[in-house]
C-alpha cells in the first residue's frame, strides 16, 4: 500500500531531468561537495546543525552538487533517504513527500517496517491524510516508539 502512495522517481538514484542527468562533472565543485559530505557522514552526535539548507541563484549547480553529495553519502552507508523535487518530472506535490520517505525508510530499516506495517493495515487512510499528520504519524511517532 505504501509503495502505491510514494514516488520512486524522487530518490537520488532514480532522479533524472533533461538538464541534470548526473552529478557534478569530475573535478568541479570539489570544496562544496567535500564540505557537505563531511557534514553528512560525520559520526559525532553533538553536531550543532541537523539541517543543511542550500540556496543560490538559478544555474549555480545546486541540484548537481546535492546529487553528488547524496551519492557520496550513500556510498559511505550514511544516507537514510533522499527526495528530489522536480517540476519537470512531476515530482512536485508535497502530499507524496512523507509517504515516499516512509517507504524508503521501510526498505532500509526492518524495525521501522515492522512498526509501520500494522499501523497502515489498521488505518490505510493515514496515507491520504494531510502532510502534518503524515509527518507526525509516519515519521515522528514511529521513531519515538522505536527509541522508547
Amino acid at each position: 500500500m505504501l509503495h502505491g502512495n510514494s514516488i520512486a522517481a524522487a530518490a537520488h538514484n532514480l532522479y533524472e531531468t533533461k538538464s541534470y542527468k548526473s552529478s557534478c562533472l569530475e573535478g568541479t565543485q570539489i570544496q562544496h561537495i567535500d564540505d557537505i559530505t563531511v557534514w553528512t557522514t560525520h559520526t559525532n552526535q553533538s553536531l550543532q546543525y541537523c539541517l543543511l539548507w542550500m540556496w543560490g541563484l538559478a544555474g549555480v549547480e545546486k541540484l548537481a552538487i546535492t546529487k553528488s553529495c547524496t551519492e557520496k553519502t550513500a556510498e559511505k552507508g550514511r544516507l537514510g533517504v533522499s527526495f528530489f523535487f522536480s517540476c519537470t518530472q512531476h515530482v512536485d506535490d508535497p502530499k507524496w513527500f512523507f509517504t515516499t520517505i516512509a517507504h524508503q525508510l521501510s526498505t532500509k530499516i526492518n524495525e521501522y517496517r515492522k512498526a509501520l506495517d500494522p499501523k497502515i493495515q489498521c488505518n490505510p487512510a493515514l496515507l491520504t491524510k494531510g502532510i502534518d499528520a503524515q509527518f507526525r504519524e509516519l515519521i515522528i511517532e514511529l521513531f519515538l516508539e522505536l527509541a522508547g
